[in-house]
């Protein structure tokens, strides 16, 4: 059954207005009319399970069959920062990141990245960002949207990477381990971040900046890995063994 994002101040009783891009979806593309049923969630992750009453060609309203609350949040939440990769590989990275479970992503600028952009280009693939990551947790059904962050200096990646409990930095030079022997001795915490660098990786000095912030250096073997390929495979590693 396919699942909307419903925005809470159009919930009234045991009704819900839908309306905009996903009533478009729903009785355009989808072809959906009165009587049939859909799920969804709001901006809470509560989520429900509607049946269509009316439809115009704009927008439609829906009965509230169940409402559920929403799912509970994870028992390690793991926040991704990524050094700002070329074209749209980021909305790749943020659409399976939000189908693997993270938190929050947070794209950065560092030495190495390649793209530079305005503030106006910044805002415009911010916000294609946060839809990518609607549309991907709609497709999967979770309720839980991650938080999209703005594009910062890498500096401020560090620090904020240094605010969670455990903390690692990728690199393929010299004084790394193993990321499942880091993960072994972080013994348990609630908050993970992972940062990864852009195409052209992290320089030497980036790398000792992140340590001095406390994060521990974890390589991912002999192979040379895009980003988006050592982005999701890092954060699949870290919430399979966090999972409980």
């Amino acid at each position: 059954m396919p699942t909307f994002f419903v925005d809470r101040k159009n919930l009234s009783g045991d009704t819900a207005i839908l309306s905009g891009t996903e009533a478009g979806h729903m009785l355009r593309s989808l072809r959906l009319s009165v009587g049939d049923s859909f799920f969804a969630f709001d901006e809470e992750g509560n989520r429900y399970r509607m049946r269509i009453l009316e439809a115009t060609s704009r927008s439609l309203r829906a009965e509230i069959l169940e409402a559920f609350p929403p799912e509970p949040p994870p028992d390690v939440a793991v926040s991704l920062f990524v050094g700002l990769p070329k074209a749209d590989k980021m909305d790749f990275i943020l659409e399976k990141a939000t189908e693997l479970g993270v938190s929050r992503v947070m794209p950065f600028r560092s030495s190495r990245t390649i793209p530079r952009l305005d503030p106006a280009d910044a805002r415009k693939r911010i916000s294609r960002w946060e839809r990518v990551a609607l549309a991907a947790a709609k497709q999967c059904g979770s309720g839980r949207v991650p938080e999209v962050a703005g594009i910062v200096p890498y500096p401020e990646a560090v620090r904020r990477a240094a605010e969670h409990e455990g903390k690692i930095v990728f690199y393929e030079g010299e004084g790394t381990f193993s990321l499942k022997r880091v993960l072994s001795g972080m013994g348990g915490v609630r908050t993970v971040a992972l940062i990864v660098g852009p195409e052209g990786g992290f320089s030497p000095d980036e790398v000792r900046e992140a340590v001095a912030a406390g994060c521990r250096c974890a390589g991912l073997g002999n192979r040379i890995l895009r980003v988006e390929t050592a982005a999701l495979a890092v954060l699949a590693m870290v919430m399979y063994h966090y999972e409980k």
